[in-house]
């Protein structure tokens, strides 16, 4: 019999439909209410670990929502027109 082929173990992605429509001001305000949340003395270790995964989700949607804004970003040539930003990697 074969043995079992191991698979690396990826991060799981947020549920994009939980957080569309979101701003990043509005995501980053419910991080601040997640951390309140967690520093509750009464919270119990079950609800810690949910609200510490909708904290980790919902700062990976306001760094994906970042990195799209940054690379639409307009830049200035040397001819004073805008041209879209291109990443030069």
């Amino acid at each position: 019999m074969p043995a079992a082929k191991k698979t690396k173990k990826t991060e799981a992605e947020p549920n994009m439909e939980e957080f569309e429509g979101l701003s990043v001001e509005e995501a980053f305000k419910r991080v601040d209410d997640v951390i309140s949340a967690m520093q509750e003395d009464d919270i119990s270790l079950e609800d810690s670990f949910r609200r510490y995964k909708e904290g980790m989700d919902l700062l990976k949607v306001a760094g994906a929502m970042i990195d799209k804004v940054e690379k639409e970003a307009l830049k200035i040539s040397e001819d004073g027109e805008l041209e879209i930003f291109e990443d030069e990697e």
